[in-house]
């Protein structure tokens, strides 16, 4: 049996093709190479974030905007982000740091239970232990605590308008107490143990293709500028100590 000849979206491109969109791109979305890059440019590194960390960052950026082009790009793009990811949490707290971190977590660990080793969730659990990075750090968390404020003020309406016989209410934004309400998802903590299974999935071999490395830009810019950030406070903070 003759092997068949890839379809041209998946074969290497030509200098006739090289600047096509591929028509994968449209079927999600991407109308144009300017809407995409105009998503991702959205998010930036702060400048005091090393230049080798800034300079891997835009390669990711890069990889992601040229997927408009060659559709899978976009799970190398996603593999490059969570490299440059890692190499950011090294850089900005120390092998050193996360190795003792390391230590530390397995003198606590029961005989026969399970080791921690270095790697992006060791990394990632340590910023989370250390309040190097927040839930409300994340707007995928900040939407869902206001979806959920305004859903449990519905309820308490609902409560007022049988206990009060009232007919109608007319529902008031102005009432709903966003920043008293108590919201337990702890996004951080999900964070930590679904990006490295996400990263060694892609590391490793795998047919995942899918758009949606927006989503994941956004995540680790939040990551990477929340960290430096707060590791640069804490460092001021105990010098002026």
């Amino acid at each position: 049996m003759m092997a068949k000849d890839l379809p041209i979206e998946e074969d290497f491109r030509t200098p006739s093709n090289v600047m096509l969109p591929d028509d994968r791109s449209n079927l999600v979305g991407l109308n144009s190479i300017k809407q995409l890059h105009e998503a991702i440019d959205e998010y930036r590194l702060d400048k005091s974030i090393p230049e080798n960390i800034r300079i891997q960052f835009a390669t990711a950026k890069n990889l992601l905007l040229y997927s408009y082009y060659v559709y899978r790009f976009f799970p190398i793009a996603k593999h490059q982000l969570f490299v440059v990811l890692e190499h950011a949490i090294k850089e900005c707290i120390g092998e050193q740091a996360i190795q003792d971190y390391k230590k530390a977590k397995n003198r606590k660990q029961a005989k026969n239970s399970h080791r921690f080793s270095m790697g992006l969730k060791l990394s990632l659990h340590y910023l989370v232990e250390n309040d190097l990075i927040k839930n409300e750090d994340f707007r995928v968390w900040q939407e869902g605590k206001a979806r959920e404020a305004w859903e449990r003020y519905r309820i308490q309406v609902s409560k007022k308008m049988d206990e009060e016989n009232l007919q109608c209410y007319e529902l008031d934004e102005s009432e709903v107490d966003y920043d008293g309400f108590n919201y337990e998802h702890d996004y951080v903590s999900v964070l930590a143990n679904i990006l490295p299974k996400v990263r060694n999935s892609l590391a490793h071999g795998s047919n995942y293709l899918s758009a949606s490395t927006v989503h994941d830009l956004e995540i680790v810019t939040t990551i990477i500028n929340k960290m430096f950030e707060r590791a640069k406070w804490n460092i001021e903070s105990t010098i002026k100590e």
